[in-house]
């Protein structure tokens, strides 16, 4: 059999055994085919020049080569992969590292592995400058720090590990992943703010006539996923920071004032998806907007939650699988959280005619 199959066989046992060396014989044929896609008898051939070089040991074997009992695998250890020899010389090359750095530094060289060796001091040399200089890059995303510092590229910078990098003595959490854009639409005197948890629903408000009298603040930036609460807690960040370091834009066709100037509007609601996560990001901007309430545009996804029939679970294929309960502080929370501890309904349910009747009005609860 070429040593391929044999490889195959080894790999696959190499994982079987990651959390012990002792395997189940019984079985052991069967997970194997399974793993490998060889036939039985392939990896019987296989186990026994396993057997000869000492690598596996059973507490018997059947006349047909299949291991009985308990089975102890010892495999050769895996060859030391020819990155961490080069990325070590180039560690011990730089003067400028200590040996804690060095310590450090040495698991980021596994993402290095199929670049050459000649790039390893570069890429040293600028973790060195940027953590002397970092002070002076505070607030510049980090794609555009990296890309000054390690190599012209805007991306190994993240791809190092960042647990080794602030470890290193880089302040990460100082270099935003990416710009953070906050969108306005709405007249220059709106008699109404509303807050918009997700993208896709602040551009249909724009399209209604409710932008005629209301303005709508929502949030959206380069590598947030598609997932609603993610643009959401997004917008509780902003404005837990004051839209420090944001950048505002508006909506083709607006005149709405600026970001930080509608946050205080005297008549000012939020509109996310009726469900736990949102509720939350309710919570967390409400603590820095004391004047918030609720936009009476939950009625309409209040009403389908308790109907039944445009209401979902909390289930993987929603996006929902992980949102758990939380203990709100606010009693509109509160009663919010009852009508969606089961069920969840995504503010995309909401109709034009509906955010043009009801927008910048406050949800009535009852008690």
């Amino acid at each position: 059999m070429p040593n391929s199959d044999l490889e195959r066989v080894v790999g696959a046992l190499r994982r079987l055994t990651r959390k012990s060396s002792v395997l189940q014989g019984g079985a052991l044929i069967d997970r194997l085919i399974r793993e490998t896609k060889l036939d039985a008898a392939s990896i019987r051939s296989h186990f026994k020049e396993m057997r000869r070089q000492g690598w596996i040991e059973a507490s018997s074997w059947s006349a047909t080569g299949n291991p009985v009992g308990r089975v102890q695998v010892s495999l050769p250890a895996l060859p030391t992969p020819l990155w961490c020899e080069q990325w070590n010389s180039a560690l011990l090359a730089c003067k400028e590292l200590s040996e804690a750095d060095r310590e450090t530094l040495f698991e980021c060289g596994a993402i290095l592995a199929d670049m050459d060796e000649t790039e390893f001091s570069k890429i040293l040399n600028g973790l060195v400058r940027l953590r002397e200089d970092q002070s002076k890059w505070f607030g510049t995303p980090q794609f555009l720090v990296g890309a000054q510092y390690i190599c012209g590229s805007s991306k190994i910078l993240s791809k190092l590990g960042s647990r080794a990098i602030r470890a290193f003595g880089i302040d990460l959490a100082k270099f935003p992943d990416h710009p953070l854009y906050v969108v306005t639409a709405g007249p220059s005197n709106p008699q109404a703010v509303v807050l918009v948890e997700n993208p896709a629903a602040f551009e249909l408000a724009t399209k209604t006539a409710a932008v005629e009298h209301c303005a709508f603040i929502a949030t959206f930036g380069f590598g947030l996923s598609k997932v609603s609460e993610d643009y959401g807690n997004q917008l509780a960040s902003m404005v837990e920071h004051g839209l420090s370091g944001s950048i505002t834009l508006m909506r083709e066709g607006s005149s709405a004032p600026p970001a930080r100037e509608l946050l205080k509007h005297e008549n000012i609601t939020f509109w996310g998806d009726l469900d736990i996560a949102g509720i939350q990001i309710y919570e967390r901007i409400a603590k820095h907007i004391p004047s918030l309430q609720l936009s009476a545009l939950y009625r309409p996804m209040i009403d389908a939650a308790t109907a039944g029939n445009h209401r979902h679970p909390y289930a993987m294929a929603v996006g929902k699988s992980g949102q758990s309960m939380f203990s709100a502080t606010r009693e509109d929370s509160k009663k919010m959280l009852n009508h969606c501890r089961e069920w969840a309904v995504d503010q995309e349910l909401v109709t034009a005619s509906q955010i043009e009747i009801m927008a910048g009005k406050l949800l009535l609860q009852s008690a």
